[in-house]
């Protein structure tokens, strides 16, 4: 309900770091790094990383490095098959020895890209699968150790049939059983459906996210949940991940951020799901340090039912000039709210704790990567949001990759009607694009509340797509 993608052009952009001493302005710096597909691929600045302090430049390199060890979780949930079938198309590009302008291999190395750049074997938008456009047998002549069930990675990679979505949202359908996530195995729709049914307490107005951070499958023919946590399910990542944490600790700017870095540690040891509640007020709650970051289960896109969270790190820090703006906004979120265009019993009384600021992204990683958002709304729980606020966020030093690859591609010579019209795009593109952004994170997101004793997750698959519509005509409603 939170990351907010905009996609200006056909091509999907990803985004690669270089620091900002590499160019001195724009004209120097060349953002398009890669095309691939349906691709393009972009480097993004980190200006200002020099002038932190050497406490919040090692705070950065520990979260980074909580960042990456996560790298390999969101590959499995994304498909049972994805990492072996990635070692194997690794070891077969690695190990070639021929031409290497052989249409094959080239193919070969189109579906690499294609596969690193989602994630896994399905586009990270459309959740097809990718269709390999080299041969099964020249895969099989450049693989010298071939796994034992070489036979079923062979099939899920070739055969169109197999795992062919890795979201099925289609009215009617069994959407567990026709996606191909490894967020659930040998479990149905109704049984998932009816295991949370009687979990749930109605009447409990603060909830845990049930399901956020578990696999469900069956034991002796029942529903169970399989943690993701120190013991569980992930755990060497999770173990490396929580090391990091503990370090990072150690340089925290202030003892709340400390305070609340020890308490994600503890929900990552215990899995226990109101201790990711604590966090997630206290990270909500906490907006002096100049360092920020997220990690963890976070976004529940990828989930056919909207409930577990894929597994995503971005690590930043405050963009001070920018934020100006975004802090304006925040500021009179109450009159945003109260003049909101909707049903007044869908209004909230009272707007608290929402903050906004402009980020610079040291580091993306996990479902924030490749593929990245540009703006961020947290926490997702509704009852934490409305009884203590939220953090909205635009990274501004993505946006500026966008726009400036943008520039000269011969798009608004073709489709903008005169030079006019083109120079009020040069001139105030940028910076509308951003409001929009800010509008749709810091008030959009952060606006209206669910009638009392509503099930947060009763819009199941439909209910993060119709939470992006509603914050994206919030902002547009108020851009105008």
């Amino acid at each position: 309900m939170s990351k907010f993608t905009n996609i200006t052009t056909a091509a999907a952009l990803a985004l690669t770091i270089t620091s900002s001493a590499m160019a001195k302005d724009s004209s120097d710096f060349d953002y398009v790094v890669d095309r691939f597909a349906d691709i393009e691929v972009l480097r993004y600045k980190v200006p200002d990383f020099e002038n932190l302090s050497l406490q919040q430049k090692l705070l950065i390199y520990h979260l980074t490095e909580a960042a990456i060890a996560g790298r390999d979780i969101l590959w499995d949930q994304n498909g049972k098959y994805n990492l072996e079938i990635r070692k194997l198309i690794e070891s077969a590009y690695t190990n070639y020895n021929g031409d290497r302008n052989n249409p094959q291999f080239k193919a070969l190395e189109k579906y690499l890209k294609q596969i690193s750049f989602a994630n896994g074997l399905h586009h990270h938008y459309s959740m097809d699968k990718f269709s390999p456009e080299f041969s099964r047998e020249f895969l099989l002549s450049n693989i010298t150790n071939k796994p034992a069930n070489i036979d079923t990675l062979l099939s899920v990679i070739f055969d169109p049939t197999v795992m062919p979505k890795k979201v099925n949202q289609a009215e009617g359908q069994d959407l567990i059983v026709t996606s191909s996530t490894n967020i659930y195995e040998g479990v149905t729709q109704p049984e998932v459906e009816a295991y949370y049914a009687a979990l749930k307490d109605t009447t409990d107005l603060t909830p845990i996210s049930y399901g956020l951070n578990t696999r469900k499958t069956k034991v002796n023919g029942k529903v169970v949940e399989q943690p993701y946590k120190v013991g569980g399910l992930y755990s060497p990542a999770i173990e490396r991940i929580v090391s990091e944490l503990n370090k990072a600790a150690e340089y925290a700017e202030n003892p709340a951020q400390k305070a609340y870095i020890k308490k994600l540690v503890e929900f990552y040891t215990t899995g226990d799901l109101k201790a990711f509640d604590d966090y997630s007020i206290m990270w909500a709650e906490e907006t002096d340090s100049q360092v920020d970051f997220i990690n963890g289960f976070i976004e529940t896109y990828d989930d056919p039912l909207g409930m577990t969270g894929s597994w995503e790190s971005i690590v930043n820090f405050k963009n001070n000039e920018a934020s100006a703006r975004t802090e304006t906004l925040s500021k009179n979120a109450q009159w945003f709210e109260s003049h909101s265009p909707i049903d007044p019993r869908f209004r909230k009384e009272e707007v608290k704790g929402v903050s906004a600021k402009v980020i610079t992204a040291a580091i993306l990683a996990g479902d924030s990567y490749p593929a990245t958002p540009i703006g961020i709304n947290l926490p997702n729980a509704n009852w934490i949001r409305a009884a203590h606020g939220s953090k909205s966020v635009t990274l501004e030093n993505i946006t500026q990759a966008y726009d400036e690859a943008s520039h000269g591609d011969g798009f608004n010579e073709e489709f903008v009607i005169d030079e006019p019209t083109r120079k009020l795009l040069d001139d105030y593109l940028f910076i509308t694009d951003n409001l929009h952004t800010d509008l749709h994170e810091c008030l959009g997101h952060g606006s209206g509340r669910i009638l009392p004793g509503v099930d947060p997750d009763a819009l199941k698959a439909h209910g993060s797509t119709l939470e992006e519509a509603r914050a994206d005509l919030f902002a547009l409603y108020y851009l105008a």
